[in-house]
Parts: C-alpha cells; sequence; structure tokens
C-alpha cells in the first residue's frame, strides 16, 4: 500500500469534515448572532453582576474565531491531501 496515497487520501477526509463542520456552525453563527443581539438590550435591563459583565458582542467574536480557527483547518487539511493524492486517482490500490 502506499503511504502517500494513504496519508493523502485520510488528509481529504479529515478536511471535508473539518469544512462541513466550519460551513455548518458559521450558518448556526448567524442565527445565534441575531439572537444574541436581541437579547443585548434584555440582559442590561436584567440584574447581577454577571448579567452587567456579560458582553454579546465578545461572546460572538470568541465563537467566530474558533469556528474560523476549524474552517482553516479543513482547508489546509484538504489542500494538503489534494497534492498528496495528485496523480494517485487512476491507480489501483
Amino acid at each position: 500500500m502506499d503511504t502517500k496515497r494513504t496519508w493523502g487520501f485520510i488528509s481529504l477526509l479529515l478536511g471535508s469534515v473539518s469544512l462541513l463542520w466550519g460551513g455548518i456552525a458559521f450558518g448556526g453563527l448567524l442565527g445565534q448572532s441575531m439572537v444574541t443581539a436581541d437579547m443585548g438590550s434584555f440582559i442590561a435591563q436584567g440584574g447581577g453582576d454577571y448579567l452587567h459583565a456579560f458582553n454579546p458582542d465578545h461572546a460572538i467574536a470568541e465563537v467566530k474565531n474558533r469556528y474560523q480557527y476549524i474552517a482553516t483547518t479543513g482547508l489546509v487539511l484538504t489542500l494538503i491531501g489534494g497534492m498528496m493524492m495528485r496523480g494517485q486517482w487512476g491507480k489501483r490500490w
């Protein structure tokens, strides 16, 4: 079995899953940001120290940053897998 071909295929699979996960997460982030923005005024009117310390924009930025890492990792893994698999598709195992 060809090691380069095996690792290229594994890298393509992991990269594709990571890109899919990042795309779904970004779609969910759009809805979450709308809900968090609507809840911002409600939280400001509530009581308690934690509620006043909570910043909806900061929370959204943290989640967006995490999902960007996931999507970027997926893109890099897919590119590495694609380079490793170049010319390997027609060969038999």
